[in-house]
């Protein structure tokens, strides 16, 4: 086995929804294991505690404020990237809202619309920019991350599971389209996760048990930690995962595993 094949070095990469949960923890994650990392996020407060944690990793991390609704700010995220670390081998795609508990009679035309311009046409606006970059760079690997509500969902998340499938179906054609410029893609299907978007849901149910689920590192399905999302999101950058491309891979602690 070659070891070089797990590293990051030298490697860039562009994280979208880095200012917290599973974003947050990729940004700084990859960049300890030598990555250098564009992250960002559309909240401008997410800038100082990220800079400042990853202070001790030689000035591999940096931020941009960026909507993934607005192309511009994604062309000067790109443009940047390029410039600046000379190449893009790595996207992930991790911006992403939750509307929890409404049925679709209850959803608006403009919550509908927003979830899938953050969690669809973000990672459309994402990759159509950054593809072309990544290829000139000598290709790559694109996480576009998904969720368990893609392939079995519960009650009342209809616009974000129907955003989440498309997503998985998104990375697949995406994957078909350009593994000729070396460009794998890869849906994350993500289990529940300890995090600010789950928290509505763990509270609407009065705990995380209440819903089947527990902390507890010998249970299954379990609530996982953004830390251990990140963890696959690295092997699925690195040359490691060369062999994984145009899948739905699964982290999600035993979820879908379980007849709930």
């Amino acid at each position: 086995m070659n070891k070089t094949q797990f590293s990051l070095a030298g490697k860039a990469v562009l994280v979208t929804g880095a200012g917290k949960g599973i974003g947050r923890a990729t940004a700084l994650l990859l960049a300890d294991l030598g990555a250098s990392v564009l992250a960002v996020s559309r909240d401008p407060r997410d800038a100082a505690s990220l800079i400042s944690e990853s202070a001790a990793m030689a000035g591999r991390l940096h931020f941009m404020e960026v909507d993934v609704r607005q192309q511009e700010q994604i062309d000067a995220a790109l443009s940047f990237a390029e410039t600046y670390f000379e190449a893009l081998h790595g996207i992930v795609n991790n911006a992403a809202v939750c509307n929890t508990g409404k049925r679709i009679e209850e959803l608006s035309d403009a919550e509908w619309d927003t979830t899938f311009d953050i969690n669809l046409k973000g990672i459309f606006r994402i990759c159509r920019a950054g593809l072309p970059v990544m290829r000139r760079s000598g290709g790559g690997s694109v996480i576009n991350v998904s969720s368990v509500h893609a392939l079995a969902t519960a009650r009342g998340h209809a616009d974000y599971a129907a955003s989440k499938g498309a997503v998985l179906a998104l990375s697949r054609q995406l994957a078909l389209d350009y593994a000729i410029d070396r460009i794998r893609v890869n849906a994350l299907i993500v289990g529940s996760v300890d995090t600010r978007m789950s928290q509505p849901a763990f509270e609407a149910a009065g705990s995380a048990e209440a819903l089947g689920l527990s902390f507890n590192l010998d249970a299954i399905p379990r609530v996982g930690t953004p830390q251990e999302i990140a963890s696959v999101i690295a092997f699925l950058l690195s040359d490691a995962s060369s062999f994984i491309n145009g899948n739905g891979l699964i982290a999600d602690g035993g979820l879908l595993a379980k007849l709930l």
